[in-house]
Protein backbone atom coordinates (compact mmCIF):
# COMPACT_ATOMS: atom_id res chain seq x y z
CA UNK A 1 0.00 0.00 0.00
CA UNK A 2 1.44 3.20 -0.58
CA UNK A 3 1.85 6.63 1.66
CA UNK A 4 -2.13 7.29 1.97
CA UNK A 5 -2.99 10.55 1.90
CA UNK A 6 -6.26 11.58 4.24
CA UNK A 7 -5.78 7.61 5.58
CA UNK A 8 -4.94 7.46 8.83
CA UNK A 9 -3.68 3.92 10.54
CA UNK A 10 -2.51 2.25 13.77
CA UNK A 11 0.10 0.46 14.95
CA UNK A 12 -2.01 -2.60 15.04
CA UNK A 13 -5.16 -1.69 17.51
CA UNK A 14 -8.43 -0.75 16.88
CA UNK A 15 -9.28 2.64 16.57
CA UNK A 16 -12.20 4.16 18.77
CA UNK A 17 -14.53 6.96 18.33
CA UNK A 18 -15.19 8.93 21.75
CA UNK A 19 -17.04 12.38 22.13
CA UNK A 20 -14.69 15.33 22.62
CA UNK A 21 -15.14 15.89 26.22
CA UNK A 22 -15.12 12.71 27.65
CA UNK A 23 -11.56 12.06 25.28
CA UNK A 24 -9.37 12.85 27.73
CA UNK A 25 -10.96 9.87 30.23
CA UNK A 26 -9.68 7.01 27.98
CA UNK A 27 -6.31 5.84 29.50
CA UNK A 28 -5.02 3.47 26.54
CA UNK A 29 -3.53 0.89 27.79
CA UNK A 30 -5.41 0.48 31.23
CA UNK A 31 -8.71 0.31 29.07
CA UNK A 32 -7.37 -2.06 25.62
CA UNK A 33 -9.04 -5.22 27.43
CA UNK A 34 -12.54 -3.50 27.27
CA UNK A 35 -11.39 -3.02 23.01
CA UNK A 36 -10.10 -5.80 22.51
CA UNK A 37 -13.86 -7.87 23.86
CA UNK A 38 -15.09 -6.17 20.66
CA UNK A 39 -15.43 -8.96 17.98
CA UNK A 40 -17.70 -7.13 15.66
CA UNK A 41 -16.63 -4.19 13.00
CA UNK A 42 -17.80 -1.72 14.70
CA UNK A 43 -19.06 -2.53 18.46
CA UNK A 44 -20.00 -0.18 21.54
CA UNK A 45 -18.96 0.05 24.98
CA UNK A 46 -21.09 2.42 27.66
CA UNK A 47 -19.11 3.46 30.31
CA UNK A 48 -20.11 6.45 32.82
CA UNK A 49 -23.32 7.02 31.12
CA UNK A 50 -21.35 7.69 27.55
CA UNK A 51 -20.69 5.53 24.58
CA UNK A 52 -17.27 4.80 22.75
CA UNK A 53 -17.40 2.98 19.80
CA UNK A 54 -15.22 0.69 18.69
CA UNK A 55 -13.73 -0.62 15.57
CA UNK A 56 -13.37 -4.11 15.76
CA UNK A 57 -12.07 -7.00 13.49
CA UNK A 58 -8.63 -6.69 12.57
CA UNK A 59 -7.17 -3.27 11.91
CA UNK A 60 -7.46 -1.46 8.85
CA UNK A 61 -6.24 2.21 7.54
CA UNK A 62 -9.12 4.56 8.09
CA UNK A 63 -10.50 7.72 5.93
CA UNK A 64 -13.47 9.75 6.94
CA UNK A 65 -15.67 11.47 4.59
CA UNK A 66 -18.72 13.73 5.39
CA UNK A 67 -21.64 14.28 3.31
CA UNK A 68 -25.23 15.95 4.06
CA UNK A 69 -26.90 13.71 6.41
CA UNK A 70 -23.81 11.33 6.90
CA UNK A 71 -20.63 10.41 7.49
CA UNK A 72 -19.14 7.43 6.34
CA UNK A 73 -16.01 5.65 7.44
CA UNK A 74 -14.13 3.76 5.00
CA UNK A 75 -12.00 0.53 6.06
CA UNK A 76 -9.52 -0.56 3.52
CA UNK A 77 -9.74 -4.18 3.77
CA UNK A 78 -7.78 -4.65 0.23
CA UNK A 79 -7.32 -2.62 -3.22
CA UNK A 80 -4.66 -2.58 -5.77
CA UNK A 81 -3.90 1.17 -5.46
CA UNK A 82 -5.32 4.43 -3.68
CA UNK A 83 -7.01 5.81 -7.34
CA UNK A 84 -8.58 2.27 -7.50
CA UNK A 85 -10.73 3.37 -3.91
CA UNK A 86 -10.86 6.88 -4.84
CA UNK A 87 -12.58 6.05 -7.99
CA UNK A 88 -15.12 3.96 -6.10
CA UNK A 89 -15.49 6.77 -3.49
CA UNK A 90 -16.88 9.29 -6.50
CA UNK A 91 -19.89 7.24 -6.19
CA UNK A 92 -22.69 5.88 -3.71
CA UNK A 93 -20.64 3.21 -2.73
CA UNK A 94 -23.32 2.16 -0.42
CA UNK A 95 -26.67 1.97 -2.56
CA UNK A 96 -27.63 -1.33 -2.85
CA UNK A 97 -25.89 -2.96 -0.32
CA UNK A 98 -27.44 -4.44 2.57
CA UNK A 99 -25.96 -3.29 6.01
CA UNK A 100 -24.51 -6.18 8.10
CA UNK A 101 -24.34 -4.56 11.38
CA UNK A 102 -26.36 -1.53 13.08
CA UNK A 103 -25.67 -0.15 16.12
CA UNK A 104 -27.70 2.93 17.90
CA UNK A 105 -26.20 5.64 19.56
CA UNK A 106 -26.94 7.96 21.86
CA UNK A 107 -24.66 10.49 22.26
CA UNK A 108 -24.30 13.57 24.95
CA UNK A 109 -22.41 15.97 22.77
CA UNK A 110 -22.13 16.63 18.83
CA UNK A 111 -18.46 16.59 18.74
CA UNK A 112 -16.44 13.75 18.33
CA UNK A 113 -12.86 12.17 17.56
CA UNK A 114 -11.49 9.32 16.50
CA UNK A 115 -8.09 8.04 17.41
CA UNK A 116 -5.87 4.89 18.42
CA UNK A 117 -6.91 3.18 21.13
CA UNK A 118 -3.82 1.96 22.33
CA UNK A 119 -2.98 5.84 23.41
CA UNK A 120 -4.37 8.08 26.18
CA UNK A 121 -5.88 10.96 23.97
CA UNK A 122 -3.64 13.50 24.22
CA UNK A 123 -0.58 10.77 23.25
CA UNK A 124 -2.60 9.74 20.27
CA UNK A 125 -0.26 10.69 17.34
CA UNK A 126 -3.50 10.94 15.01
CA UNK A 127 -7.23 11.95 15.67
CA UNK A 128 -9.33 12.92 13.55
CA UNK A 129 -12.96 14.36 14.54
CA UNK A 130 -16.38 14.40 13.29
CA UNK A 131 -18.94 16.70 14.29
CA UNK A 132 -22.60 15.07 13.96
CA UNK A 133 -26.00 17.18 13.25
CA UNK A 134 -27.98 15.06 16.04
CA UNK A 135 -26.75 13.34 19.05
CA UNK A 136 -28.60 10.27 18.12
CA UNK A 137 -27.52 8.21 15.12
CA UNK A 138 -27.54 5.00 13.82
CA UNK A 139 -24.49 3.37 12.54
CA UNK A 140 -25.09 0.68 9.38
CA UNK A 141 -21.93 -1.02 8.37
CA UNK A 142 -21.58 -2.45 5.22
CA UNK A 143 -18.96 -4.80 3.11
CA UNK A 144 -18.18 -3.64 0.00
CA UNK A 145 -16.73 -6.55 -2.07
CA UNK A 146 -16.12 -6.83 -5.69
CA UNK A 147 -13.25 -7.96 -7.77
CA UNK A 148 -9.74 -7.29 -6.39
CA UNK A 149 -11.51 -4.21 -3.86
CA UNK A 150 -12.97 -5.28 -0.65
CA UNK A 151 -13.65 -2.10 1.82
CA UNK A 152 -15.54 -2.04 5.42
CA UNK A 153 -17.97 1.19 5.72
CA UNK A 154 -19.40 2.52 8.55
CA UNK A 155 -22.37 4.80 7.50
CA UNK A 156 -23.42 7.44 10.56
CA UNK A 157 -26.91 8.39 9.42
CA UNK A 158 -28.40 11.61 11.80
Amino acid sequence: MNKMTDWIETEGSPFIIIELKYADEWNGREDYDSVCRITDYMGKIDRDNHAILVMGDEPMAVRIIQQEGQILIIRWMYAPNLNAVDRLLESDIIEGLEPIEEIQVEWNSNQLVLFDSLYRFCEAPIKMYMTLQATYCVIRTYLYKRDDIALIIHSIQQ
